[in-house]
């Protein structure tokens, strides 16, 4: 298995086409088709299912398929740390924001980096824990900050910062105050992720020690969709209170601290165990970490450092 190989089995995958991948290869599409199985002859797997209509991957070339993007931007980090040694730092950094944190630190980190390494191009995604996970593992992103990975299997991490939790809806009942019990969450229908959503995890958790219960009103796996949900109508959820807090501070939303017992949700810089950050991804994770640290000063960022 050659680079060379793997780069047009990634465009032959771009382009959905033997014969298009060909052309944007400068091959004739004989010699295209030669490499292509001459990589599958020595993985001992087809990686595409062909037909008039063009390729779609197998499920060995799914899994090929990611493995061979990371694979390829690293060897493409170690060239470019090996040529700009002395010089700025420079390279392309992936990295995934926890949804919940991505509304108040993704602009401030892009901008601060462009500022601080205008040489490092950088690519941002804010996506839930379930999905997050696999980016980092199959190394399709640098590093994360991300909760909950003390279980991630190949992963490496550094605590950053503890959030408390908070009931948030378009309008609090009279009586509830800056902060309400646990156990009046029953009283609130609630728009939650899914089964496997680890914020969901923990509050069923703490009512099942506390001996309450939690009132599940609607399922949804984008925090998008429940900021949406939670402003139309007369439900509420439970997160973190950067995940809203421009909507909270604009008077959109209302907000309660769950109390008796707090809830906290940590999150921490997660990447692949065996793959060492490039000098790209390390200085844009200090970055971000002093940015988090200055934003919990100026009291624009609700937590604490671990």
């Amino acid at each position: 298995m050659r680079l060379d190989q793997l780069r047009l089995f990634l465009r032959a995958v771009e382009e959905g086409s033997i014969s298009a991948a060909a052309r944007k290869s400068h091959l004739a599409q004989p010699a295209f088709s030669a490499h292509i199985r001459a990589l599958e002859e020595s993985l001992g797997a087809r990686l595409f299912e062909r037909s008039t209509k063009g390729v779609t991957l197998t499920p060995a070339g799914e899994r090929l398929h990611d493995g061979a993007r990371s694979l390829l931007r690293h060897v493409e980090q170690v060239r470019a740390e090996t040529v700009s040694e002395g010089r700025d730092i420079a390279g392309e950094v992936r990295l995934v924001l926890a949804a919940s944190m991505a509304p108040l630190l993704a602009g401030q980190l892009y901008w601060g980096v462009r500022e601080a390494h205008p040489g490092i191009k950088l690519v941002i995604r804010d996506l839930l824990r379930v999905e997050s996970e696999t980016l980092v593992t199959s190394r399709q992103v640098d590093f994360g900050l991300l909760p909950n990975v003390a279980t991630w299997v190949g992963a490496a991490s550094e605590p950053v910062i503890a959030q408390e939790l908070y009931l948030v809806g378009r309008e609090l009942p009279p009586g509830v105050g800056p902060d309400v019990p646990f156990s009046q969450l029953a009283k609130f229908p609630l728009v939650v992720g899914g089964r496997r959503n680890q914020l969901r995890i923990d509050l069923e958790n703490t009512a099942a020690r506390e001996g309450y219960r939690i009132n599940v009103a609607i399922e949804q796996d984008s925090l998008s969709v429940f900021r949406s949900i939670v402003m139309a109508g007369p439900v509420y959820t439970v997160v973190p209170y950067s995940a809203f807090s421009v909507e909270i501070e604009a008077g959109l939303l209302q907000a309660a601290r769950i109390v008796e017992p707090r809830i906290e949700r940590s999150l921490s810089f997660v990447w692949h165990e065996f793959s060492a950050l490039s000098v790209p991804a390390r200085a844009t994770m200090d970055l971000l970490r002093s940015q988090i640290e200055r934003l919990i000063q100026r009291g624009a960022l609700r937590g604490h450092l671990l």
